[in-house]
């Protein structure tokens, strides 16, 4: 069975655009003024695209004139606008929406600060870095600063001159891409040479202008639907895996608080089919509706001559060798979850914390990928932590490592579910947030997000959210001289508020830290796909096909699936 290597078709323009997605390629990325290498392409464009296709993906770039990549502050201001609109668009779209773009100083390497400005902006749309890091003093360098950042994707040709002729490059790159980012391939690839480029680098994606010279005579070009669906041709049947490899994948399944979300994954990566229910009720209605949902799954991937070698399970609570002791919002004590799945199921299981597991997900095709210490905070009804040190899981001798939630933040505080006083998650978390508004005078009830949303114009709101900032600043001041991580990487719902999360949080750490330099703050690059990730991971380590799992890269493990029904080999 062949994977199909991802194409990307560099368009200007709506037909252009349509071109591609009849052709079947995976994306495009829409530019204005391809003479001048691709600028930021007009508002009434981009909406117009998004309206109108139905499948492909689309990544736009972001960049205000032709030239150079060392920008003014006055263009990054337009580019930190541009990408704000964008964001605003791709909330609404029914289509993958991304943005590329890429910044050099004025000596030829990537411009950190203005990155992490532009990255702010972007919110939670993906980001690519274009082919700026060709033009930079070492590309190898770039990327791992580039991987630092926490872009998704780096599109080059591995040096100054064609995909070819960096073909060495590239194939480095995408030797040490596991944990991201992707390495897509770009700069003189053609339906001719593409396959080769292919079996030469490894590369999963590529990249090209798929012109030819527009009828009209004018010396227009214009996107040839040929040349798109000969080179998706090309690459189609470029990666081969054996049989049997292809029809193997796991049960990947994500207990929440309300939902189960579980999910088919093959030994790529990719997730081929989910399905998810509400918990209405706790306790062994909970566990038995895990049990009909994995059943189900199992069957589906029978019904399309799918092999199911393992299954992966994540769950909160405190979990030891697979028996679930306590999970207060499932209302589980002592549940053997393992046993009863195996004899269900007869394949390998695993179970796993959710914390921890989507914390093992990011440090491997996440924002501290590469990065053998790190912390990873899901920041949702409560908070908790997923620790990595050299490399290692820390669970702690009850398995119960990384309450963070549960730190003292404040000094005599208020009092948390717990008993205790002062704890992080009383001024910092979803439930948090919300009960400390409604106690302080707040009129209605409001979510984290929409008290975040009301900072400048309610007092209560901007005082409610001034406090959680300054618990899960101590909280982290005190986890960093600890522990001293790389990076801190937030998770859940409360952590997508950016611009009054993220930002003042590095202010606050930074303060906090008199001596030492702080560790990389950022957000989460797989988000609410993190559990799902971590899942399929831990059930093909079950199940004996850790080697599939290295292999897997970001773009592949982030891919959701294009339709609700699971088509058979």
């Amino acid at each position: 069975m062949a994977i199909p290597v991802l194409v990307e078709i560099c368009v200007d323009d709506l037909d252009g655009v349509l071109a591609a997605e009849v052709g079947g390629a995976d994306r495009v990325e829409l530019c204005g003024d391809l003479l001048e290498g691709g600028t930021t392409p007009s508002l009434g464009l981009i909406e117009l695209v998004l309206d109108r296709v139905s499948r492909i993906g689309v990544q736009i770039m972001v960049r205000p004139r032709g030239g150079d990549f060392a920008y003014s502050a006055t263009e990054l201001e337009v580019m930190r606008r541009d990408l704000r609109a964008i964001a605003t668009l791709a909330e609404r779209s029914n289509v993958a929406v991304g943005v590329v773009f890429g910044v050099l100083t004025s000596d030829r390497r990537v411009d950190v600060a203005a990155m992490r400005l532009l990255i702010d902006a972007a919110g939670t749309v993906p980001v690519t870095f274009h082919k700026a890091i060709d033009a930079s003093d070492d590309v190898v360098a770039a990327y791992g600063v580039l991987r630092g950042l926490g872009v998704e994707r780096v599109l080059t040709s591995g040096g100054p001159g064609t995909a070819a002729e960096g073909a060495q490059t590239l194939a480095h790159l995408v030797s040490i891409s596991a944990g991201g980012p992707a390495v897509l391939a770009g700069g003189g690839v053609r339906p001719a040479n593409a396959r080769a480029l292919v079996a030469a680098t490894g590369v999963g994606e590529v990249h090209l202008r798929a012109q030819v010279p527009a009828a009209r005579g004018d010396g227009g070009l214009v996107t040839d639907l040929a040349i798109v669906r000969s080179v998706v041709e090309a690459v189609g049947a470029a990666h081969h895996i054996d049989d049997a490899a292809a029809s193997e994948v796991v049960l990947a399944l994500d207990i929440g608080g309300t939902s189960l979300k579980g999910a088919i994954v093959d030994s790529s990566g990719r997730t081929l089919h989910t399905r998810t229910e509400q918990i209405v009720e706790p306790g062994d209605a909970a566990l038995q509706l895990v049990r009909g949902l994995l059943a189900r799954l199992a069957a589906e991937a029978e019904t399309a001559n799918l092999h199911v070698v393992g299954v992966g399970v994540v769950t909160p609570g405190i979990i030891d060798s697979g028996v679930v002791v306590y999970a207060s919002t499932l209302e589980w004590s002592d549940v053997p979850l393992r046993a009863v799945l195996s004899a269900d199921l007869s394949v390998p299981v695993h179970i796993g914390h959710d914390v921890r597991s989507a914390g093992l997900a990011e440090g491997l095709f996440g924002a501290s990928a590469g990065l053998p210490d790190s912390v990873f905070v899901a920041i949702g009804t409560g908070v908790a932590a997923s620790i990595f040190s050299g490399g290692t899981s820390t669970e702690g001798a009850t398995t119960s490592a990384g309450e963070l939630g549960h730190i003292p933040a404040i000094a005599g505080g208020e009092v948390c579910t717990c008993g205790q006083f002062g704890c992080l998650e009383v001024y910092m978390s979803g439930a948090g947030l919300a009960r400390r508004y409604l106690a302080l005078g707040g009129t209605e009830p409001l979510t984290a997000a929409q008290i975040s949303q009301r900072l400048s114009h309610d007092p209560i709101a901007a005082a409610v959210w001034a406090d959680g900032l300054r618990a899960l600043s101590l909280g982290l001041t005190s986890v960093t001289l600890l522990l001293d991580p790389a990076a801190i990487v937030l998770g859940g719902g409360v952590a997508q508020a950016e611009d009054t999360l993220i930002t003042p949080l590095r202010e606050l750490l930074a303060d906090s830290l008199a001596w030492r330099e702080p560790p990389v703050v950022s957000r989460s690059l797989l988000g609410s796909a993190g559990g799902r990730v971590g899942a399929s991971v831990l059930a093909f380590r079950a199940a004996g096909r850790g080697h599939y799992v290295d292999a897997w890269l970001q773009a592949a493990v982030l891919v959701e699936p294009q339709s609700h029904s699971l088509q058979p080999l």
